[in-house]
């Protein structure tokens, strides 16, 4: 009986070339999904540094029109490149040789925003309308980085990650 307990424990010794692979299997899948927790930890801080940057340019861009009342209940800070993302047009009228009009300054504020604040959200574009003194302030961005812009988050079936945000201000 002795001898045959000896002839057993000789026989398990260490571990089999299939235990191993087991065990080097089950390692992996777990280093994989940590991984992908990585990646997606990424890209959702990625996602909460735009937003939170959009949310500062949309702070700027109403205590923009917000310092020119009479300007904002006139429709002159009323811009719109939802639909091209373009940057919007206006004169240099700040040079030293030229006035500015209020319709030109605030056309001025709109552009300088835009540049601005296009670094460093990609794919920005916005829309200001004013109705019965209130202003409504709507942007989209490229939060995926996918390279396109979107002129409506609904609208974005592709799975793009397109965010928006919008606010809307009283301005007497």
């Amino acid at each position: 009986m002795l001898r045959h307990q000896r002839l057993t424990a000789t026989k398990q010794q260490g571990f089999t070339l299939i235990e191993l692979l087991i065990a080097v299997v089950i390692v992996a899948i777990g280093l994989l999904g940590h991984a992908a927790l990585q990646v997606q930890s990424v890209n959702t801080a990625h996602q909460a540094r735009f937003a939170q940057t959009a949310n500062i340019a949309m702070l700027d861009i109403v205590q923009r029109f917000s310092a020119m009342p009479e300007a904002t209940v006139d429709n002159e800070f009323n811009a719109d490149n939802l639909s091209d993302g373009a940057v919007p047009t206006s004169e240099n009228c700040l040079a030293a040789s030229t006035t500015c009009t209020r319709e030109q300054f605030a056309a001025y504020e709109i552009r300088d925003w835009f540049i601005s604040h296009s670094a460093y959200i990609p794919q920005l574009r916005f829309s200001i309308q004013h109705a019965n003194n209130l202003v409504t302030v709507k942007m989209t961005w490229d939060a995926n980085l996918s390279g396109a812009g979107a002129s409506d988050c609904s609208a974005d079936t592709s799975g793009a990650g397109h965010q928006c945000s919008e606010v809307a201000v009283w301005v007497r």
